[in-house]
């Protein structure tokens, strides 16, 4: 089996994973502590934190043993321990057992999906959007739809589940996508970040760790932090996750949960074969795993994918959301979850935000049952797989794995590129991407690699112009550029 890992290098050009570590070690890292008033183990902290910020530490960079630091400052075990601690509450460093305690990747890297600063005029090629061009069958679906609703018993509240119509053609569109479910198994939610954060604010506790992809979605790492929730990354294949390397993590670190997206990844675009999806789901099985499915891309993926869900139906929970394809001012997704879940779930539904707004949930269960939405999808699929071909023919002879009917593209980049000073460069010229560091999980080095939107320009036209911008920054190369920070 192909091994992806961010700690592995990616040889542009070539098919082949290549298998060796890269890891930077500072065992002679030696802090200068500015004690004041603070106590000891908050000293330490900050100046870890001041050498991160620094560049004295660098991602991936791996920290001297504990008690070596310890007896190195001349402190006691438990002050380095709590000091490591609190920098890991930061996301600033990870430990990884049996191989110590690193700088975490994605230090110094934004976790927003979108763009900051609107007054530069980007080309937006970062942020994944849902071909908005093709909204406007939307907008004038919700225009006529307005006329004849039942406003008096929508603007009402409703159970937090939703209403019981709206959740019987929930669980009908999610047979689109293989999850065969009962209504009474629906649960709507204010979109799929809502959804993820109940499962994480109702199934689990703080301490918890969680098992993902070795690069996977910003947000549920920062919902992970919020919650004070360890995520775990394990290694991926360019199958998917390796079930070799979950087994690994469900032997030793003590997993509780696993949140995948198995069908377009996302940064990846890999969509999980169904070998794996089975293997991944008896260890599920076998360690009692409470799974977080997230079809966040599904849609544009292989329609024909069975979830790992429908292998594992008591403890997989398939976030379904609608967002990425109607659009986002929608907030709806229909979350399947299993009857041991559902009471717990319900009551997290009900504490946050009471219920998703049933005028959103009419609109979009009447764009199901019309017709509408699957006239979407396909119309979304075929102006997809046209900026696929596209940024293939534009960017030909680079590295660059796709769907056919993709969102976005995942180019690793040429010999000597590092994903951070790509992004830096391509936004210098003009056009928004975003590095692989912003997906890394834990203290595993990112590769040299970026996510490239393709919805995110309004035209194809527009599209084009970014992709030949990030083309001629490809060309010039990395040595003959003057980066400005």
């Amino acid at each position: 089996m192909k091994i992806f890992n961010p700690s592995r290098a990616f040889l542009p050009g070539n098919t082949s994973w290549l298998f060796f570590e890269v890891v930077m070690m500072s065992n002679e890292w030696n802090p200068t502590i500015k004690i004041g008033k603070r106590p000891l183990y908050i000293a330490l902290a900050d100046a870890l934190e001041s050498d991160i910020n620094s560049g004295i530490l660098k991602p991936g960079d791996k920290l001297p043993p504990q008690r070596e630091l310890a007896d190195l400052i001349g402190v006691n075990l438990s002050t380095v321990t709590r000091a490591l601690r609190v920098c890991e509450l930061k996301g600033l460093i990870s430990g990884v057992v049996g191989r110590g305690t690193f700088v975490a990747a994605d230090v110094k890297v934004s976790l927003s999906l979108i763009s900051q600063d609107k007054t530069l005029n980007l080309i937006e090629m970062g942020q994944v959007l849902p071909l908005y061009g093709i909204n406007k069958v939307t907008a004038r679906m919700v225009k006529d739809s307005l006329q004849d609703m039942d406003m008096e018993r929508l603007i009402r509240y409703s159970e937090p589940a939703g209403h019981l119509n709206h959740r019987v053609i929930g669980a009908e569109w999610l047979k689109r996508f293989n999850i065969n479910a009962s209504a009474e198994e629906i649960l709507i939610t204010p979109g799929s970040q809502n959804a993820i954060a109940i499962c994480l604010l109702t199934l689990f506790d703080p301490g918890d760790r969680i098992a993902v992809d070795s690069l996977t979605y910003p947000g549920l790492k920062t919902l992970a932090a919020l919650h004070g929730i360890r995520l775990v990354p394990i290694e991926m294949t360019s199958e998917g996750m390796s079930p070799q390397g979950l087994l690994n993590a469900c032997k030793n670190e003590g997993i509780k949960g696993i949140y995948l997206m198995p069908e377009v990844q996302n940064p990846t675009t890999i969509s999980m074969t169904q070998n794996i999806r089975e293997q991944i789901a008896d260890f599920i099985r076998k360690y009692n795993l409470i799974l977080i499915e997230d079809n966040a891309y599904g849609y544009t993926g292989n329609l024909e994918s069975v979830p790992i869900s429908a292998y594992v139906p008591n403890q997989g929970i398939y976030v379904g959301g609608t967002s990425k394809l109607l659009g986002p001012g929608f907030r709806i997704s229909f979350v399947r979850v299993p009857e041991p879940y559902i009471e717990s779930m319900e009551k997290g539904l009900l504490n946050t935000t009471w219920m998703a707004s049933p005028i959103t949930a009419e609109l979009v269960t009447r764009l199901i049952v019309t017709g509408k939405a699957d006239a979407i999808m396909e119309d979304k699929r075929k102006e997809a797989r046209k900026r696929n071909e596209s940024a293939l023919k534009i960017l030909s002879g680079y590295d660059i794995v796709n769907r056919p009917c993709g969102f976005f593209q995942w180019l690793i980049l040429p010999t000597g590129w590092q994903g951070r000073e790509f992004e830096l460069l391509a936004r210098e010229a003009g056009v928004q991407v975003f590095c692989a560091e912003k997906f890394a999980v834990g203290s595993i080095p990112a590769p040299s690699a970026v996510r490239i939107s393709l919805s995110g320009p309004d035209t194809i036209e527009e599209l084009e112009k970014g992709l030949d911008i990030l083309k001629k920054v490809l060309q010039k190369g990395y040595q003959n550029h003057t980066i400005i920070i």
